[in-house]
């Protein structure tokens, strides 16, 4: 019979030679599959948006931390931080205040003092301020969103920016702004894709990040993958009423300046522009490029500052593209860029005016010893100060950081992904530190106690 002819050890060789044959030819289709596909996305054929959907859509799928625009970042910590003062604090030296703290781990926010004491704090559950949002987070990740940013008003109203975990159903991180009274209570709430950064103008109009999950780009960026996200400044008024908005991409392309979108521009191997050790490098530089601009911060220059910068006007925004690793103004009359610059810094944060005339700002990666905080001075392009010298205390954060330049001269920095503040001196002398370990500090700004009306009778920097 076939059926014993077939079990006959002379059968075996041609059985197994199917089997072989069988696998081959499924491997060759599946490379060949592959390759196609590769070369889809890569050249930006016809059906590249599909495939990239899909490629980018699989991880978010099984992980969407691991789709997440940034790299990966340790578990959020839950419960209340607790400050510690280091070593290193010197009150004849310091510029004493209150520092209101925005950590991982929940919608609050903190004042402390130069003790690391607790004297205010806000709270402001996701789920109190927009109980109907699609997108809350599941039970027991309400840790995950968090205060980003904040605007501290004399009598204790904060304005505050929240975010939170992207997802397949939210691509933007911004959840958006919400106004607290001293005792947490909801002023007003303003429902958008904020995130990151807020400012607040002399005549109390409101400047907030926010950006836009787009299928369509201007013409002439046909380069960028899309769907993708698109920055804007949204212009709010004191009330919460948007009043309008800037589309950041549009401002550069129709300035000067359009010639730095170019860096956007998909590299000819995406090993060029990830370290050796980046996890799916691929995956990454697609992503990076789907934020197109990754707008972290936005500043107001206050008419009382005007005359200091001579290449500015007063009510022109300062605005921090990371993605192109660029500092811009932008002029909310004509929504143009109508200055940029890029240095030294790489994937830097929190561009700041000085009373000097120059640019106070937080290169995250621009020096191989790690962070720093420069001082740029936009007329000469020189850098008459920078943190830390050869001596200084180093810190290195990837993904986020500040610098406040102080009353007494001082520089506050925060190392967002060290949980640390460092207070130094002009001569770069550490004259003060605080940390919140476990903790990221995403925020962290010193406020004199004649700016604070809130604070009772008694309460002191330093008790």
């Amino acid at each position: 019979m076939q059926r014993e002819a077939d079990s006959s050890p002379a059968a075996s060789p041609r059985v197994r030679y199917r089997f072989l044959r069988g696998c081959i030819t499924l491997f060759g289709v599946a490379s060949l599959s592959f390759i196609l596909g590769a070369a889809v996305i890569f050249f930006d054929l016809p059906s590249s948006s599909f495939l990239r959907n899909a490629f980018l859509g699989g991880p978010a799928f099984f992980d969407p931390q691991q789709a997440a625009q940034q790299p990966a970042k340790r578990p959020a910590a839950q419960g209340d931080p607790v400050f510690t003062i280091g070593t290193s604090d010197k009150p004849d030296k310091t510029c004493d205040g209150f520092t209101l703290c925005m950590c991982s781990g929940g919608t609050r926010a903190a004042l402390i003092n130069m003790r690391g004491e607790v004297v205010h704090q806000w709270r402001a559950p996701l789920k109190t301020v927009w109980p109907d949002a699609p997108n809350q987070p599941a039970a027991g990740d309400e840790h995950l969103v968090y205060f980003n940013d904040g605007h501290l008003f004399p009598n204790g109203d904060l304005l505050v920016l929240a975010e939170g975990p992207t997802d397949l159903r939210k691509p933007s991180h911004g959840y958006g702004l919400v106004k607290l009274d001293k005792d947490s209570r909801v002023i007003w709430k303003y429902a958008a894709n904020c995130h990151h950064a807020l400012d607040v103008g002399e005549d109390g109009t409101i400047y907030a990040l926010s950006n836009d999950f787009v299928d369509r780009l201007p013409e002439g960026l046909a380069y960028l993958p899309t769907p993708c996200l698109v920055d804007c400044v949204d212009i709010i008024s004191p009330e919460g009423k948007q009043v309008r908005r800037i589309r950041l991409l549009e401002a550069f392309k129709k300035s000067a300046y359009a010639s730095l979108l170019s860096t956007l521009e998909k590299p000819k191997l995406f090993n060029d522009v990830s370290p050796p050790d980046e996890p799916m490098p691929a995956l990454r530089e697609e992503m990076r490029r789907r934020d197109v601009l990754h707008t972290n911060a936005v500043t107001v220059l206050p008419s009382r500052l005007a005359a200091k910068f001579p290449l500015f006007k007063a009510g022109q925004l300062l605005v921090s593209p990371r993605h192109l690793d660029a500092i811009a103004v932008v002029d909310p009359q004509t929504d143009t860029v109508m200055w940029a610059a890029r240095g030294p810094w790489h994937a830097q944060h929190d561009p700041t005016f000085l009373d000097n005339g120059r640019l106070l700002l937080f290169d995250n990666l621009g020096s191989a010893r790690g962070s720093r905080v420069l001082e740029y001075d936009p007329q000469s392009q020189a850098f008459p100060w920078s943190y830390p010298d050869e001596s200084g205390k180093r810190f290195l954060s990837r993904l986020r950081g500040m610098c406040q330049r102080l009353p007494n001269g001082n520089t506050l920095i925060v190392n967002s992904d060290g949980g640390e503040m460092l207070e130094v001196t002009p001569g770069h002398e550490l004259v003060w530190s605080c940390s919140c370990a476990g903790f990221e500090l995403h925020r962290a700004r010193r406020f004199t106690a004649g700016q604070l009306s809130l604070l009772t009778a008694g309460q002191r920097a330093r008790p």
